[in-house]
């Protein structure tokens, strides 16, 4: 079974180089049928664990599965910022040898990935938790870990664009459109969010603080258009303030 995965990953990626129609309608889509769900579901869950196999140990500091699995829990049962700690506490690194050497690893991951969603969405568009529940999460995954190299503003712009028509489908979750983009925008660009979504970490408070945006009525403008609720006080941080 897995080399019939790698054999329709590859026939997705392929169709991943056609350029992404930011036109595209909802009838031009491919309804997913039950044996397509399946392969689909397995997809998801071979991205899922190839998109952090390197990116985990990289940011643990560590390839000890034990304590990458410590900090783990830490993570899951008492928070982010009792997992931060944690981390920090054990005070982890790797070799610069073996960074370079799992970053070039996981760099390779992240373009077969991306290459194979973008193949999917190319035939399916975006998958809606109500078609694949299974690892859904993969496809923002994806999002917010643009291959290496890539120009990050001409990203931004052109899968934005196309997946403002997948929001207007109903296939992908406005909240999650608005996160691909704050996510963009805010850890890579260092730009203030446009939607308010993602909270930031403050190492010198080692607090989590609301999202950093830069103009009130922009964000709930922008918000407001694609189906979300203002923004009220208390759920953002005003650029410079």
């Amino acid at each position: 079974m897995k080399t019939v995965i790698i054999n329709v990953v590859i026939v997705v990626s392929a169709l991943s180089l056609i350029p992404m129609n930011s036109n595209a309608q909802e009838s031009n889509k491919k309804n997913i049928s039950s044996s397509e769900k399946v392969m689909i579901e397995r997809i998801f869950q071979e991205i899922a664990r190839t998109d952090q196999l390197y990116r985990n140990p990289l940011a643990k500091g560590t390839t000890d599965q034990k304590i990458i699995a410590q900090i783990d829990s830490v993570f899951d049962n008492e928070g982010i910022e009792a997992g931060l700690t944690y981390e920090k506490s054990l005070d982890l690194s790797l070799p610069k040898a073996v960074e370079d050497s799992l970053w070039m690893l996981q760099h390779a991951n992240d373009l077969q990935n991306h290459l194979t969603i973008k193949g999917l969405w190319e035939i399916y568009g975006y998958i809606s938790k109500e078609v694949i529940e299974e690892k859904n999460h993969v496809q923002l995954l994806l999002l917010v870990h643009p291959p290496k190299d890539w120009d990050i503003p001409t990203y931004l712009e052109e899968y934005s664009a196309f997946l403002l028509q997948e929001v207007n489908a109903k296939r992908m979750p406005a909240k999650i459109y608005a996160t691909f983009v704050d996510n963009i925008k805010g850890k890579i660009l260092r730009e203030p969010q446009l939607y308010g979504t993602n909270q930031q970490f403050d190492p010198a408070s080692q607090k989590v603080l609301p999202p950093q945006i830069e103009d009130l009525e922009q964000s709930n403008a922008a918000r407001k258009a694609i189906g979300l609720p203002i923004l009220k006080e208390g759920e953002y941080r005003l650029l410079g303030k």
